[in-house]
């Protein structure tokens, strides 16, 4: 059965900043991110559950997309899954989870 994807406010503003930055660099880069994310997260639609759990908080799974990390959760009652964050591997990730 296929989950439904929904993106959060706040993921939404990651991304937007995250592509914003990357594309300082080259216009090619923040691209292949987005392409390389929007792949990722269709996996979840059918396999939501076959990423770790956060180890920090057991209500968030955890994607690596090059070199950040997806934040999710997997609402099974309604078949949907809900990108919660992404953040860069080496940013401090525990203050942002919650607020």
């Amino acid at each position: 059965m296929k989950y439904r994807t929904i993106y959060s406010e706040k993921v939404k503003l990651d991304i937007k900043e995250i592509a914003l930055y990357l594309s300082q660099f080259y216009a090619s880069t923040a691209r292949n991110f987005m392409r390389k994310l929007k792949e990722q997260v269709q996996t979840l639609k059918t396999m939501p559950n076959m990423y770790p759990v956060y180890e920090e908080d057991a209500f968030f799974r955890r994607m690596v997309c090059g070199d950040y990390i997806i934040f999710y959760s997997v609402d099974e009652n309604n078949k949907r899954v809900v990108i919660h964050r992404v953040f860069h591997h080496s940013r401090d990730i525990q203050p942002h989870m919650l607020g």
